[in-house]
């Protein structure tokens, strides 16, 4: 007898994507510093303010321009309004800044890409550069919201001001408050002596508690390895290299096999530079303090008391 025919499976049809749900995906994927997704197949205005984002997300912010894919209406308005500010002289950008709407994710992100090279580069003063943080702080989405908290905290602790620290507070409201008390955190290290951590002297690998100034130098260095050669530092220049992990406890006295192993291979490229550094494999530690971005470079004052934190946004790209 021959076997029964089988049911045919249903076809699952996948639900097309909406605009929101492409946006969330390619924020995502550039929040991670991945490649970003195909652009899906969405239709009519949708579309056209995906092509925006999409264009904020890949232009060159040294020296080009989002390309302009809003045919009309209010989104042209706006797109062509950061064109034009992207381009304006330095004298005209705080009323730019003031003057911008901003109602397309697209908008926010274009201006957080071009602002950060701006302040990285010292094109901004002070002023200029507050309005830019603040004009994000309170449009776009989430995303860029946070990276103009994150920037505008790093350089208030950075500039030791502790108004402009209030003034950021009360833009991000309450629901940053878990975020803004490491950076209160930091700011009450300032003056003060500098903090003690749990480090593995390499490429020895044996742990000591240690006060930043009995590191041997006024200024400590706060910063993972990269591939290559290792970073030169200045003379009284320490260097403490974060686990890629930072799984250990705070107080933890042994390391784990993987954080050993890292450690070992840490200690391997010290020995045969002939240089010396710090591992610190807990993460907790860090953040019990408040230092949540490297790199992060400290300075001490010459009784060893914490003189200067310039970490994340605010931080040099070199020792």
């Amino acid at each position: 007898m021959p076997p029964l025919p089988q049911p045919t499976p249903p076809v699952v049809v996948s639900p097309a994507p909406t605009g929101q749900d492409a946006e969330n995906a390619l924020l995502e994927a550039f929040d991670w510093g991945q490649t970003l997704p195909a652009t899906p197949k969405l239709k009519g205005s949708v579309a056209v303010q995906y092509q925006w984002l999409r264009a904020a997300a890949t232009f060159d912010p040294g020296h080009g321009l989002p390309a302009n894919p809003f045919a009309t209406g209010r989104g042209r308005r706006e797109a062509e309004a950061v064109r034009h500010l992207l381009q304006a002289p330095k004298e005209q950008l705080g009323g730019a800044l003031k003057a911008l709407a901003i109602r397309e994710s697209g908008t926010a992100l274009a201006l957080w890409r071009w602002g950060q090279v701006q302040a990285k580069n010292g094109s901004f003063d002070a002023a200029t550069r507050r309005s830019w943080e603040d004009r994000l702080l309170i449009a776009g989405p989430n995303m860029t919201r946070g990276y103009a908290l994150r920037h505008a905290l790093c350089w208030a602790l950075m500039e030791q001001d502790e108004a402009r620290f209030a003034a950021i507070r009360s833009l991000a409201g309450t629901a940053s408050d878990e975020y803004l008390s490491g950076f209160q955190r930091l700011f009450g290290l300032l003056g003060g002596p500098s903090p003690t951590l749990r480090l593995w002297a390499l490429p020895a690998l044996e742990y000591s508690d240690l006060r930043l100034d009995q590191l041997g130098g006024t200024r400590t260095w706060i910063c993972p390895t990269e591939a290559g050669p290792l970073p030169e530092l200045p003379a009284d220049t320490s260097w403490i290299i974060p686990s890629a992990s930072g799984s250990l406890g705070e107080r933890e006295a042994s390391l784990s096999e993987s954080l050993l192993g890292e450690g070992r291979a840490l200690a391997d490229r010290l020995r045969a530079a002939g240089r010396a550094a710090f591992f610190a494999p807990s993460r907790a530690a860090f953040e019990g303090l408040g230092l949540a971005w490297f790199p992060i470079l400290i300075e001490l004052d010459p009784k060893g008391d914490v003189r200067s934190i310039r970490m994340g946004d605010a931080a040099p790209d070199k020792p």
